[in-house]
């Protein structure tokens, strides 16, 4: 399965998206989607996680619109293959997928 994944990404205010196109299993979660760009594609994307299990929220983002933990959501369960990943509204962004 081919997704087109875009990450708001930025620093200090500038904010910008950036488009990945990323051949992937649609059973694996946006967790394991963000980690496989870092390692493939661009090894500077930040984001925050700890657990994996969706207990510590850690990896909490703005998903396609919608708070969630980026651990437990899989990417089938999103039924569409263009998928929008932002920080968490209403927090101060450090880098990237990170807040405060």
């Amino acid at each position: 399965m081919r997704v087109k994944v875009h990450v708001k990404r930025g620093r200090n205010g500038a904010q910008y998206y950036q488009s990945y196109i990323v051949e992937i299993s649609e059973n694996i979660t946006i967790l394991d989607l963000l980690l496989l760009i870092r390692e493939k594609l661009d090894g500077t994307l930040s984001m925050r996680y700890a657990c994996r299990m969706g207990v510590c929220g850690a990896c909490a983002m703005v998903i396609n619109g919608v708070p969630r933990l980026a651990c437990t959501v899989k990417i089938s369960d999103l039924k569409t293959d263009e998928i929008f990943i932002e920080p968490l509204k209403g927090k101060k962004v450090i880098k990237d997928l990170v807040t405060e």
